[in-house]
C-alpha cells in the first residue's frame, strides 16, 4: 500500500509556496534592476525573465494552498510580496523602457503595501524580530516607485506626475516613522540579547538596511539635491554599523551552510537597495566615488543571490530525492 500526501500541505516542513518566498522575486527583481543600470550584459533579462516565473509561481502556490491568510502576524510575507511586485515592475520598465510596467505593478504593489503597514501597526506577535520591519519598509518601495512614474509622465501631465510625487512623500513618511522605531527597538533588544537570529535566518540580519538604502534611494528622487544628499549621507553613516551586524550574521549562515529556509533571501533585496541608493546619489551630488560604492555592493548583491540560489537547489534536490526514496514497509 502506497502512502499519499495531502494535497493542502507543501512537501517540507518550509512555508507552502507563496508570499513566504517573495524574498527571491525582490532579490532577483533588484538584481536586474542594477545590472541593466550599471550596464551588465546579458544578464538583466534573463533575470528579469527568472523574476516573472518566481512570481507565477508564487501566485500559482498561494492559490492551490491558500496560505498564508491576511492576519496581523502574516503581514511580513505580504509586504515582502508587495515589494517583490514593485521591484518587478521597475526592473521590468528599466530594461524595456516600457513604463506601463512599472505603473501597472505601482497600482498593485502600492496599495498593498500601504495597507499591510497599517495593519503591522495593530499587532506584532512573539518576541522582537526583525521580520516585523518587512511590511513597515514596503511603502519607501512604492514611494521611489512612485517617484519614477512622477518623472515618466510628467510631458504628458503635470498634474499625474504631481499625484504620484504626492503619494511617493506620503509613502516614504510613511515607512520612515513606522520602521525606524520598531528596527530600534529590535536593536536594542539584539543587545540586551533578547533577540535571537538562529543560522537559518542569518539572512534576516540584513532586513534593517532596506530601509536604509531605499529611503536613500527615495529622498534622491522626491526631495531638492541639498536635501537628498544630507540626508543619504546621514542614513549611509547611521548604517554602517547595522551592516557589520548583518555581515557578520549571513557570513556565520553561510559559512555553516545552514539549513534552507527562505530567511537566506534577506540578504539580497537590502544590499540591493543600497546599492541603488549609492547610485542615485552619484547622480545627485556628482560624486564618481559613490558609483564605484554601488558598484561594489552589486557584486556583494550577485554573490548573496549565486549563494542563496546554490543553497535552494541544494535544497530541492535533496526534497526531490528524499520524496522518490520510498518509505521502509511500502
Amino acid at each position: 500500500m502506497t502512502s499519499t500526501r495531502p494535497q493542502t500541505q507543501p512537501s517540507s516542513n518550509l512555508p507552502s509556496p507563496g508570499p513566504a518566498w517573495a524574498g527571491s522575486l525582490m532579490g532577483t527583481s533588484i538584481l536586474a534592476t542594477l545590472s541593466n543600470m550599471h550596464g551588465v550584459p546579458i544578464v538583466s533579462p534573463l533575470l528579469l525573465v527568472l523574476g516573472v516565473g518566481i512570481l507565477c509561481t508564487l501566485v500559482a502556490g498561494w492559490w492551490h494552498y491558500r496560505e498564508p491568510g491576511f492576519s496581523s502576524q502574516s503581514m511580513p510575507q505580504w509586504g515582502m510580496t508587495s515589494m517583490g511586485i514593485l521591484a518587478l515592475g521597475s526592473a521590468a520598465t528599466g530594461i524595456s523602457g516600457a513604463v506601463h510596467w512599472q505603473l501597472a505593478s505601482w497600482w498593485i504593489g502600492a496599495p498593498l503595501s500601504w495597507v499591510v503597514c497599517i495593519k503591522q501597526l495593530q499587532k506584532f506577535s512573539g518576541a522582537p524580530t526583525f521580520q516585523w520591519g518587512l511590511a513597515l519598509v514596503s511603502p519607501m518601495v512604492a514611494a521611489t516607485s512612485a517617484a519614477q512614474l512622477a518623472s515618466y509622465v510628467e510631458a504628458h501631465s503635470t498634474f499625474a506626475a504631481g499625484l504620484f510625487h504626492a503619494a511617493g512623500t506620503a509613502s516614504f513618511i510613511l515607512a520612515l516613522v513606522t520602521a525606524l522605531p520598531i528596527f530600534a527597538r529590535c536593536y536594542v533588544a539584539a543587545a540586551r540579547r533578547h533577540l535571537s537570529i538562529p543560522p537559518t535566518m542569518g539572512g534576516t540580519a540584513w532586513i534593517p538596511l532596506g530601509i536604509v538604502g531605499q529611503s536613500t534611494a527615495a529622498a534622491q528622487l522626491l526631495f531638492s539635491e541639498q536635501v537628498g544628499a544630507a540626508y543619504g549621507a546621514t542614513m549611509i553613516i547611521l548604517g554602517i554599523g547595522p551592516m557589520m551586524y548583518a555581515a557578520r550574521h549571513f557570513s556565520r549562515t553561510v559559512s555553516r551552510w545552514a539549513a534552507y529556509t527562505p530567511g537566506w533571501w534577506g540578504s539580497t533585496f537590502p544590499v540591493g537597495t543600497l546599492s541603488l541608493g549609492t547610485h542615485f546619489m552619484s547622480q545627485t551630488t556628482g560624486a564618481v566615488w559613490l558609483n564605484g560604492v554601488s558598484q561594489m555592493l552589486l557584486v556583494v548583491l550577485a554573490l548573496h543571490w549565486m549563494v542563496c540560489a546554490v543553497r535552494f537547489i541544494v535544497w530541492l534536490i535533496h526534497e526531490r530525492s528524499t520524496q522518490q526514496t520510498p518509505a521502509p514497509g511500502h
